[in-house]
């Protein structure tokens, strides 16, 4: 329970982050908090938005350029001292790097995905407001100076006097047949601009500028703002002017602003800063019953790791879709977290409420088992506040509660679904089923064995062998696949299966032990392999028996770009490899073993 409090108040810490004014600001802000709740030595904001330039602030570091920060994220982001995350979904906003001596816990990752979401929501709602501020500027200008406003003149028949180009583009003015009545069908309400019309003619005075919907023939419309303005020539003579700026972009804006401060970009449900508004309402007006369901997305941390945060997104979008089927209309379902989300149900019975949260696991899971897919579970919990001396605030923390121990229970099921999902995936991938893990579990056994392995390291490597490359179920089936050459970048992204695989490793203790070994089984014998750069006796043993068995196995057997090589030019290329790319002894005692 005490560490339940105390993520609860890392939560409304990371509630709280607020745009102070400026981006320096927001920063010492980043820093104070992430310094404080999780106990971070180095932070480095990389900002791609705002007028469209580049910054970076940094806290704990050496002076350096931006592309050598950025340089120097990519190198480090993959260890467990640090932690990187893009900001914004689909919107590049930048990336916030961390470190932490020692590293971070399972509990610290997800509080600081919840922690960069909810900068990048600061950020985008930041300028977002900026540019709406900037069109206000530009509108602004275009009044004064007038070339984009629209202005028509009515005679006192009703017929078009004078206007400019914007008002024929804008109003559809025609020269044949077009008066008032035509501008009146346009006109959306009609009922109040006709009353806003006899008005401004009864009281000779021009109106305030308002804004109003222009509906052409199919219901298209664009927002206007617009003034009348009376014009008296003389008895029966004069007419109205009207001037009127397109302002439809600038209410587009107003309106995505509106939804991004009461709604989750990624899911489109309500964000956790409308979930409490909707709470303390419901406590202030005194309603009872109203219950509340806490979820969350079982292995969420594991998707992301294994296949890739897409993969995690598109799960949380999924669940979120069922979500929205299970519950009514004037329920509140919201996204609070990284993988949790909330619902209130005002009115709701505790029996209704559990009808309803069992109906939503009921549905995610049997969605998840349609189709090749990684089965999607969630784990719940549902308490009711039933009279006013219980706030809806105690009943979210009881089902929080209960969210939690259902989610304990649940950890060990989900863990071994997700790795099966992914054992098949690999099958999928790589070439699990034409045998090639038994073949280089019996060729790492005859070499592990000539060289004295034990047999806790005989079965260390049999294990390694079947699923050394586990981290290709993140790698693209394109490139996986490709029958020729990869360029550069494919090339690069191919490489990320070493770390993707030590990460699912470290993730699963079926795995654990072989991470490490995972991480080194494409590492050369001269340092020029990858992904650090180790060297002769700094691989691992069994690392370099699998590189040598596994090369072996690949060049002798078909692949999709190539056919098999005869034994013979296999044997040629170990030893035209031995002394850079693999250990020259293991080689020598592995051929006298093969010949």
């Amino acid at each position: 329970m005490e560490t339940g409090f105390a993520e609860l108040a890392a939560l409304y810490e990371i509630a709280s982050l607020d745009f102070p004014g400026s981006e320096k600001g927001l920063f010492r802000e980043v820093v104070e908090k992430a310094s404080r709740l999780f106990g971070v030595r180095r932070v480095i904001l990389l900002l791609h938005a705002g007028g469209g330039g580049r910054a970076c602030l940094t806290w704990g570091c050496y002076r350096l350029g931006i592309d050598d920060y950025r340089a120097y994220i990519e190198q480090n982001r993959s260890l467990p001292e640090a932690y990187a995350r893009e900001l914004g979904n689909g919107d590049d906003l930048g990336l916030l790097y961390l470190e932490k001596k020692g590293g971070f816990s399972p509990r610290e990752v997800r509080l600081l995905d919840i922690f960069s979401k909810r900068l990048a929501e600061v950020l985008q709602a930041h300028y977002l407001q900026d540019r709406v501020r900037r069109a206000n500027e530009r509108f602004k200008l275009v009044v004064e100076n007038s070339p984009m406003v629209a202005v028509l003149g009515l005679d006192h028949r009703g017929k078009p006097a004078q206007w400019n180009r914007e008002a024929e583009q804008l109003f559809g003015i025609v020269r044949t047949n077009w008066g008032c009545k035509d501008l009146l069908r346009q006109v959306v309400p009609r009922e109040r601009f006709k009353e806003a019309l006899r008005e401004v003619l009864r009281t000779g005075r021009a109106s305030p500028p308002g804004e109003w919907m222009l509906q052409n023939r199919a219901g298209a419309g664009r927002w206007v703002l617009m003034s009348i303005v009376p014009v008296y020539e003389g008895p029966g003579e004069g007419g109205v002017f009207f001037m009127a700026v397109d302002i439809t972009a600038r209410k587009e804006a107003e309106e995505r602003f509106r939804y991004l401060s009461v709604r989750d970009a990624l899911t489109g449900l309500y964000n956790r800063n409308y979930f409490e508004e909707v709470m303390q309402r419901l406590d202030a007006e005194g309603r009872r019953p109203v219950s509340v369901i806490t979820f969350d997305v079982d292995g969420l941390k594991l998707v992301n790791d294994c296949l890739g945060h897409a993969e995690g997104d598109r799960l949380l979008r999924q669940v979120a879709a069922v979500a929205r089927k299970c519950f009514r209309e004037e329920d509140f379902v919201a996204r609070i977290g990284g993988d949790e989300f909330a619902v209130i149900l005002p009115g709701a019975a505790y029996t209704n409420a559990a009808r309803a949260c069992a109906r939503l696991v009921e549905t995610v899971e049997a969605r998840g088992k349609h189709g090749p897919e990684l089965p999607v579970t969630v784990s719940a919990g549902v308490a009711t506040a039933q009279t006013i001396r219980e706030s809806v605030y105690e009943a979210f923390k009881q089902a929080d509660d209960g969210m939690y121990r259902e989610k304990l229970r649940n950890t060990n099921r989900v863990a071994g679904r997700i790795l099966g999902f992914c054992m098949a995936a690999l099958q999928e991938k790589d070439f699990l089923a034409t045998g090639h893990a038994e073949r280089l579990a019996v060729l790492g056994e005859q070499l592990g064995r000539s060289v004295g392995l034990t047999k806790e390291e005989l079965d260390k490597l049999a294990l390694l062998a079947r699923v050394h490359d586990i981290g290709k179920v993140g790698i693209a089936t394109h490139i996986l696949f490709k029958p020729g050459p990869l360029a550069k970048e494919e090339r690069d992204e191919m490489k990320r299966h070493v770390e993707i695989g030590y990460r699912i490793a470290r993730s699963f203790p079926e795995l654990a032990p072989v991470a490490d070994l995972i991480l080194q089984h494409h590492e050369w014998w001269n340092g020029q392999g990858y992904p650090r750069g180790l060297k002769g006796d700094e691989i691992d043993l069994l690392a370099r028996i699998l590189a040598i068995v596994d090369a072996y196995d690949a060049m002798t057997s078909d692949r999709p770009y190539r056919k098999a090589l005869p034994k013979e030019e296999a044997i040629a290329e170990l030893q035209r490899c031995a002394g850079t790319q693999f250990d020259p002894q293991l080689v020598e005692v592995f051929l006298k073993l093969i010949r």
